[in-house]
């Protein structure tokens, strides 16, 4: 994900729809409160998956694509329970609700600079192949930056010291996101 050619300014709102129609599965849904929310259809390994991507342009509710699953739900595996799910961002009120984790925020691997259509649809698509694997045996093949999961992070916290990066805080998907995701897909 890293070395993606940056666009020496954000991106406008223009440039973000004209680029989605790169997947015609997608179209807007909402528009409301400047928060840009489209739906569509994504394959993981062998099942497709309707998905929902927030942006907000002005930055100022959350600073990243939101991307979560509408259909099949996000469900743990069998007598798994959702924190046990790899890379979310994580909705502990309402975890069928949780987003995709898919890059990096500190990393800088994905800014405004970018083009949705071309990051962050393909990410999804390959979170949701690696998704499928790890429901199928629970081995988690998609890589990633930190704990694998809030349960992980939660059990470093009681089993060790607790290091920066197992603060469970850090994959809580902020309450912006939480309201604007009740409003746009519910």
């Amino acid at each position: 994900m890293k070395n993606l050619a940056f666009h020496n300014r954000p991106r406008s709102v223009g440039a973000q729809l004209a680029r989605m129609k790169r997947w015609p599965s997608f179209e807007i849904i909402n528009s409301r409160e400047g928060i840009i929310s489209w739906v569509g259809s994504l394959r993981g390994f062998q099942l497709f998956y309707k998905v929902g991507v927030l942006w907000d342009p002005s930055l100022t509710v959350f600073d990243r694509p939101y991307v979560l699953l509408l259909n099949p739900e996000l469900k743990p595996r069998l007598n798994g329970s959702f924190e046990e799910i790899p890379h979310l961002m994580y909705c502990a009120e309402r975890p069928d609700q949780s987003g995709l984790c898919l890059f990096d925020p500190e990393g800088n691997e994905w800014s405004s600079h970018m083009l949705i259509a071309d990051t962050t649809i393909p990410w999804a698509a390959k979170w949701l192949y690696f998704y499928e694997l790890w429901h199928y045996d629970g081995v988690w093949r998609g890589g990633g930056v930190g704990f694998e999961s809030i349960a992980k992070a939660r059990a470093e916290v009681i089993h060790g010291e607790e290091s920066e990066q197992s603060s469970a805080s850090k994959k809580e998907a902020p309450m912006a996101v939480k309201q604007t995701l009740q409003d746009s897909f519910t």
